[in-house]
């Protein structure tokens, strides 16, 4: 018998978008009212690991944790697609890093190593887990039937979208949508990477590692040094799409000539024709 997940996956990967733009909304008043003290920033702080945990939940009740690579060994031949993609790693060092200041709660600010401690472990660990678990796990397997194309462009489209999380959490709508620009074709190039690895997990690091540096770009850079990077952050995520699209065509490709639906991992090393 088919589970619902395989006949209407489309519906499955919107809903569960749904369903997390719900959870960040209700999380957003609910700690807000039994938690006066915290601050927005602590609450997404505890949103991120509720998330991580509903995630978990969500891969436990479909077990998936096979099906989403969580198992399976590294095609090392196509560890080297993450080469572009460290690019966003070190993009923050060529603007100099700076420990920013954080406050959780009301009229305390952390101190530095503290500041570390929570943008590694509060931050960029539960973030790595469940936007690589969901997105490139779960949903884009999910997709996959539909054509791994079709998988890509609706994965990278809901991880953007998802990321609206920032508006509710105190963002501007258009830093939003700017990062929705500047998000879409990466998360292209992550889900073609993410079909060639057979493992989930070099995702993980490497999405740890991105959200560590990120967020020590220094708050005081000027307009311009501002527009710099966000013009380098695009560039990047222009040159990780068009990787992404050329490894997606390969995969199909390969299935024309081959009359199957899935292709080995490290199927870009032996292109037909």
């Amino acid at each position: 018998m088919t589970t619902f997940v395989e006949r209407r996956p489309l519906s499955f990967a919107v809903g569960t978008l749904g369903f997390i733009v719900a959870l960040f909304i209700a999380t957003r008043y609910i700690l807000g009212a039994v938690f006066p003290s915290l601050k927005l920033d602590g609450i997404s702080l505890i949103t991120n690991w509720i998330l991580v945990a509903f995630v978990i939940g969500l891969v436990a009740w479909l077990g998936w944790w096979g099906k989403i690579r969580l198992a399976a060994p590294v095609n090392r031949r196509a560890l080297v697609y993450l080469v572009p993609l460290f690019g966003f790693v070190a993009l923050p060092f060529a603007f100099g890093i700076a420990i920013p200041d954080v406050s959780l709660t009301e009229g305390a600010t952390l101190s530095g190593w503290v500041t570390l401690l929570v943008i590694v472990v509060g931050s960029a660990l539960g973030a790595g887990l469940s936007e690589e678990l969901l997105y490139r796990g779960v949903l884009l397997r999910a997709l996959e039937s539909k054509g791994r194309l079709f998988a890509a462009l609706v994965t990278a489209a809901l991880f953007a979208l998802s990321h609206v999380s920032q508006v509710i959490f105190g963002a501007s709508v258009g830093d939003w949508l700017i990062g929705v620009v500047l998000m879409i074709p990466m998360a292209i190039g992550l889900a073609a990477v993410a079909f060639r690895l057979g493992s989930l997990w070099p995702l993980v690091v490497w999405h740890v590692a991105a959200d560590i540096t990120l967020p020590l770009v220094p708050a005081t850079i000027g307009a311009e040094e501002t527009k710099t990077f966000i013009l380098a952050y695009l560039g990047l995520s222009v040159v990780v799409g068009l990787m992404g699209m050329w490894l997606l065509w390969q995969d199909r490709r390969a299935a024309q000539a081959g009359g199957e639906a899935e292709i080995s991992p490290d199927a870009v090393e032996r292109p037909s024709g």
